[in-house]
């Protein structure tokens, strides 16, 4: 490769490029940049006739076009390479940069491996991506497009809870029962409570060891164990925030080892300190009637 300075105009998009979708405010942010700091790293692309294909950075290309740039840095292939070569570099430029969505990087995936005849092991060979991985991106293929447009409000921040991890956690509820409602069910109940992927691993996890206990009924118990986990995370910051009776408890045990060691006669108290430790004593006896009316018998103050 080598890198030259090419006019945009001869730029051409390849119709094949694995991503589909350029979210607009992604599009604003990057042109913002390029505007005040300027191209820091450059497109790649190979020469056809003339022209240029472009293998990565259509967001570049359009930002710079946006503000009606002549020019752009690239990274020129300068020999010839099969149609295969291109695609596989051009996929992994993009996986390598996390430049794709869930949904873009499965149908780039799948397409590769279908337009080259590969096996997930050999795919996953090619591209350096453990095959379990690969096999947990295209589960996203194996949903309808409802629950893929929730994948994707996760994935760009929305309300939406589901996830590529949610997608294998069903599958593998899937592959374990002879129900093909299950599935669907278990996605339907992770958006309907917001199950996070630890609540759903256990639900699955229970469902496999009781197939005879609805999945309705597993939910709603795990809804019961986060509701009690809530309850008990409450209690534990209010009392972290608030001084209770256990507090004031521990506050009388190092009191009375205080006094303890004084009536050893192993500390000697000065008497205007005296004087002071009594009024102090009274004081929080007044306290203590107020904070449990009727728990103080004490008739008489102690006298000074």
């Amino acid at each position: 490769m080598k890198l030259r300075e090419i006019p945009l105009k001869e730029i051409e998009f390849d119709t094949n490029h694995p991503r589909k979708e350029i979210r607009e405010d992604s599009l604003a942010a990057l042109s913002r940049s390029l505007e005040e700091i300027g191209q820091i790293q450059p497109i790649i692309v190979r020469p056809r006739e003339g022209k240029y294909i472009l293998i990565a950075g259509e967001r570049r290309v359009r930002a710079l076009r946006e503000k009606q740039k002549e020019s752009v840095w690239a990274l020129v292939f300068s020999k010839k390479m099969d149609p295969e070569r291109w695609r596989l570099i051009q996929l992994a430029e993009n996986l390598q940069r996390e430049n794709l969505n869930p949904l873009e990087r499965a149908q780039a995936i799948n397409r590769y491996i279908e337009e080259e005849g590969l096996s997930k092991k050999e795919a996953s060979r090619r591209l350096g991506i453990p095959r379990t991985t690969i096999n947990d991106w295209l589960n996203i293929l194996d949903v309808g497009e409802f629950y893929q447009k929730k994948v994707l409000e996760n994935f760009y921040g929305g309300n939406s809870a589901l996830t590529l991890s949610h997608l294998s956690l069903a599958k593998a509820l899937d592959a374990s029962t002879d129900d093909p409602t299950k599935k669907k069910r278990l996605l339907d109940q992770v958006l309907k409570f917001n199950l996070s992927r630890v609540e759903t691993r256990r639900i699955v996890e229970i469902c496999k060891k009781n197939p005879i206990i609805s999945l309705e009924e597993v939910v709603a118990g795990i809804l019961i164990n986060r509701e009690q986990k809530k309850v008990e995370r409450e209690q534990e910051e209010k009392s972290q925030k608030e001084p209770g009776f256990k507090d004031l408890e521990a506050a009388f045990g190092r009191l009375e080892g205080i006094l303890t060691r004084i009536m050893d006669g192993k500390h000697e108290i000065l008497q205007e300190k005296k004087e002071e430790i009594i009024a102090e004593f009274n004081y929080l006896e007044q306290l203590l009637e107020q904070a449990i009316p009727g728990g103080v018998s004490r008739k008489k103050k102690v006298s000074k």
